[in-house]
């Protein structure tokens, strides 16, 4: 059975409680709910005080927020050394749900100064904190700056074109510095050998 209210919600109290006998009209805070008689909890702000109303008697105030699900374009080259130690990471997690990894939309390798790099291009994903595969290169590009391994990320917002976040290490290492940026991501003359 679905709530028409959630817990911690602020509504508009219009009706009478099983303590207060009148009718009140005051703003409260949803405690919880008793299924049996489908009434909530309110907490009233104004009393300080608790009482149990019937559904019909609570209105919401505040404009719910629905999570909405935002897509981005998402590019990443980095240094071969770096792309492992990625790997590795999410090798290790149980959770294998949704690895996208699997729904690359680009990949070339390609050597710099006898160096090997990778470029990884997701044109159009859902790039979640939630997902676990982004949360290890997350984590393992903040890794990778204090091992000295270069990489640069450009996430732009699909959904929302405003949004751009570049995130990068390439101080020593300009080989990993092979995008232009646009409306779309561009991949630049980068002086090395495709393999």
């Amino acid at each position: 059975m679905k709530n028409k209210f959630r817990i911690g919600e602020i509504v508009l109290i219009q009706g009478k409680g099983k303590i207060y006998e009148k009718d009140i009209k005051a703003l409260g805070i949803i405690e919880r709910k008793d299924y049996y008689f489908n009434e909530y909890l309110v907490n009233i702000f104004s009393q300080n005080t608790q009482d149990w109303f019937k559904e019909k008697d609570l209105k919401i105030i505040m404009e719910r927020k629905y999570k909405k699900q935002e897509k981005y374009k998402v590019a990443l080259a980095i240094d071969i050394r770096g792309l492992d130690i990625i790997l590795e990471k999410v090798g290790k997690v149980s959770n294998k749900y949704n690895n996208i990894f699997k729904k690359v939309n680009f990949y070339q390798e390609y050597k710099a100064f006898k160096k090997k790099y990778a470029i990884l291009i997701w044109t159009s994903t859902y790039w979640s904190e939630n997902n676990f595969v982004v949360k290890a290169i997350e984590e393992t590009l903040k890794d990778l700056r204090r091992k000295n391994i270069a990489y640069k990320q450009i996430i732009i917002g699909e959904t929302d074109p405003t949004y751009i976040k570049i995130n990068e290490f390439i101080d020593n290492d300009k080989n990993v510095n092979v995008f232009n940026i646009f409306q779309k991501i561009e991949i630049k003359n980068i002086g090395g050998i495709l393999t």
